[in-house]
């Protein structure tokens, strides 16, 4: 089953660390790749390098010091937000949305997460250097 696909959606990956894990994506791909050209709707491939997890010490300056400090130093009309509500407001604002289909056939945007496996090390930095960017230029926050 795809990536928040239908039932009849096709998703696959593979993680190359030896020449037996490139023979069985070839071999994947041979076995599909006629089926779905005939059916008018050709595999695609995607080759890219892994990425690294975010850090569990992104997670705590986020946490600890970015969201801690937005939580404590920002009113809007008239009042404050804790962490839990800026953290939505902020993931919301940054990170990408995804598309799932319900099985009703309904769908909701979900947005991404900084959950483990989840988002690379190289986008929960960017989302950091966002955030924090976002924070001292419309709320004038100062990190510490």
């Amino acid at each position: 089953m795809g990536q928040g696909g239908g039932v009849n959606s096709l998703y696959r990956e593979f993680t190359l660390r030896s020449p037996a894990d490139a023979g069985a994506m070839v071999n994947f791909i041979k076995s599909n790749a006629a089926a779905f050209v005939d059916k008018g709707t050709p595999l695609r491939v995607i080759v890219t390098e892994e990425e690294m997890d975010r850090l569990d010490e992104q997670i705590k300056y986020y946490f600890g010091v970015v969201v801690k400090a937005i939580a404590e130093q920002v009113w809007v009309a008239g009042r404050q937000f804790d962490k839990d509500v800026w953290h939505e407001q902020l993931a919301k604002q940054f990170l990408p949305t995804k598309e799932l289909v319900m099985p009703d056939g309904e769908i909701v945007l979900k947005r991404s997460s900084i959950a483990r496996g989840q988002i690379s090390l190289k986008r929960m930095g960017k989302y950091l250097q966002e955030v924090e960017a976002y924070a001292a230029t419309e709320h004038g926050v100062r990190f510490e």
